[in-house]
This record gives C-alpha cells, structure tokens and sequence, in this order.
C-alpha cells in the first residue's frame, strides 16, 4: 500500500520541517500551488494534509477523491485496501465541519491586528499606507476594513495562539477576515517574497466580506481582499463584495449565502487561473454569472483611474436589456476609450470583443 508521503510527492515536492505528531512535511499544495502551504503529517496516528490557504484537507483516500475524482472503492483498491461497506455519507464528497479558530487564537489575533492597525497609521506604516492609497483605496475604506501593518518577520510560540507549533508573522499588510462578529482568518501581503500572501497558522476557511450578503440582493465575488475593498468602495450600495481567494470558502455555508442572493458577478482575475475557479463557482450557484475584468483584476480598473461602478452596473444589467451580450462590452470599451484608455486584454476571445466594439 502507497503510504501519504509517497502518494503526495507524485503531486508535488515535500520537505520535513518539524517533528510534529511524527514528522511535518510542507511543500507547494496541488491545488493552489504557494510555496509552503501545504503541510503533511504522514506519521500521526492518522495521516493527513492540510493546506493553509485553499483549506483542502483530509487522508490518501480523500486525496485521490478529490484530486483524481475517483469513487471511494476506486481509491481504496488504489491505496490496496480493502473497501468497508461506506454508508450513504462516505459515498458523498465529504464536507469539513467548519467553524472559527478556538477563543484563545481569536484573542491573541486580535490584539495582533489591533497592534498592526495603529501601526499603519503611524510613521512606520508609512510606505504601507501609501502603497494602499496606490492601489486606489482611500482612508475610510482602509480603516473600515481594519487594514493593518505588520513592520517586521517574526515567529511567536504557539501556545500564544492556542497552537502546537509556532506562528509565522512575516512582514507586510494585515489583512481581518471577520464574519458574525469572529475573526475567522489573518491574512497578511507580503512586500516581496512567495507567496504574496499568507493566511496566518490557526486560520478558518472563510469568505471575506460574508456579513455584507444578504437575500434578495447582489453581491460580486472576486479573488482578492484588494478587489473586494475596491468594489465597496465604488458600489457598495449596488452590491455586496465578497472574496474567497483563488479556492477557498467552497463549503456549504458559504455558497449558501451566496445562493440566496439576487445575483452573484463572478469576477475573477482575468487569466488561466482565475476562469477556471470561476468556473467552479458558475457550476455550483444558478445565480452566477461570469463577469470578467477586462485588466488584470477589479483593483486595477480602480488603479488606472476608471469608473468601476459602471462596470458593476453593467454586469447587474443596468446599462443593457442583455448584459451578456456583445453590446454591454462595447458599450464599456467605448466608455474606456472615451477617458483615453485601452484596456490591455488577456485571451483572444477579450481581443475579438474589443474589435468589434469599434
């Protein structure tokens, strides 16, 4: 039988970092890539993984279910097991019990993002504060959000923070994700580095913005928490935005509250990547509707000194009986050109549109 170190370096590159419940190995996760994210313990009295940015999770079974897409006889004739007979529920996809980090992570994270917010507005926060203002947000969407700043690298003990293993706290933005008054994930955007980003050890599996939802009304869904903040910014009062990251927040209680919305824009990045997670979210919400940046993301329509609530407006259909068709986007690439801008398309199929629009 292939054990769960050995069925995961087929998929990606691990190295030992700890010795934690027999052994921690951490490498590129499979399905968001990342440098280290994904963490491994293949020696616990029950192997498993984890990735700390997209939240997979789960034992070599679960792995081959939901990487490869193979039944769950499949995956133990696989592994050389021997299937049991799996009830109705161990047939199914299995669904994460998620909840918010324990009451000690929360308390140590929040004094953390309240140090971290004060020292944004301070002298050292500086170049982090104008860096944002360069990203086209504004004070009271930065404060609103809680934006903070962390100015060094540093690792504290993880009983800190209700861990076993020590907290990584590298420099850079820090970014609160909180739902229903629980701060469920820390995010922080690093100044240089890979990853960019990194959701601090402990965090949950949240969607960024989910207290904005509400029934009956539209919301946007992007990748970013910048794109999320920028959208509010300019629409807030048209739609709820929300961010998920590039594969997080795929969990019932999230796409529930997105279900029950008028409209969902999902407006993923303009690339490879973020057309084929738009097409996940297309797959699960009836609601959904692809509306693509035509830059590189939302923030940078913003950046570049453009109308992004006429963009939303046109993706809710204000503009245009159809907002789907051709018309709509010629209608916003005549806007574009009518301040002097030319939007810098990604796929062929952006290009032939933009043509035809004259």
């Amino acid at each position: 039988m292939a054990d769960l170190l050995e069925l995961l370096n087929k998929d990606t590159q691990l190295r030992r970092v700890a010795s934690t419940n027999g052994g921690e190995w951490a490498g590129p996760c499979p399905w968001c890539g990342g440098k280290d994210r994904f963490r491994v313990w293949p020696n616990a009295p029950k192997p498993r993984y984890w990735c700390r940015r997209c939240g997979r999770s789960g034992d070599a079974i679960q792995y081959l279910r939901d990487r490869y897409g193979l039944s769950f006889r499949e995956a133990c004739e696989k592994l050389g097991l021997e299937p049991q007979k799996p009830g109705i529920s161990a047939l199914r996809p299995r669904v994460q019990p998620l909840s918010a980090p324990s009451p000690a992570w929360q308390e140590r994270a929040r004094q953390f993002a309240d140090e971290c917010q004060a020292a944004l507005w301070s002298v050292q926060g500086g170049r982090a504060l104008a860096w944002l203002h360069g990203r086209g947000l504004k004070d009271d969407t930065i404060r609103s959000a809680g934006l903070g700043y962390n100015w060094e690298d540093r690792r504290e003990g993880g009983e800190l923070w209700g861990l076993e293993r020590d907290v990584w706290l590298p420099r850079g933005i820090v970014i609160p994700w909180e739902v229903e008054g629980k701060l469920w994930a820390l995010s922080i955007r690093r100044p240089a580095g890979e990853p960019k980003y990194c959701q601090v050890a402990g965090s949950s599996n949240a969607l960024y913005g989910a207290d904005q939802l509400r029934a009956g009304h539209a919301a946007v869904l992007v990748e970013g928490v910048f794109d999320a903040l920028a959208v509010r910014q300019a629409a807030g009062d048209l739609v709820a935005a929300v961010a998920s990251g590039s594969h997080g927040a795929r969990h019932p209680r999230w796409i529930a509250r997105l279900a029950f919305c008028s409209a969902v824009l999902v407006a993923f990045d303009a690339d490879d990547a973020g057309e084929k997670a738009a097409q996940w979210w297309l797959s699960v919400l009836r609601n959904a509707k692809r509306w693509r940046p035509y830059f590189d993301d939302p923030a940078a329509l913003a950046q570049a000194g453009l109308d992004l609530r006429f963009w939303v407006a046109l993706g809710l259909g204000d503009k245009c009986t159809d907002p789907c068709a051709a018309c709509s986007i010629a209608e916003f690439c005549r806007f574009l050109r009518s301040l002097g801008a030319v939007p810098q398309c990604r796929t062929g199929n952006n290009q032939k549109q933009l043509a035809a629009a004259g």
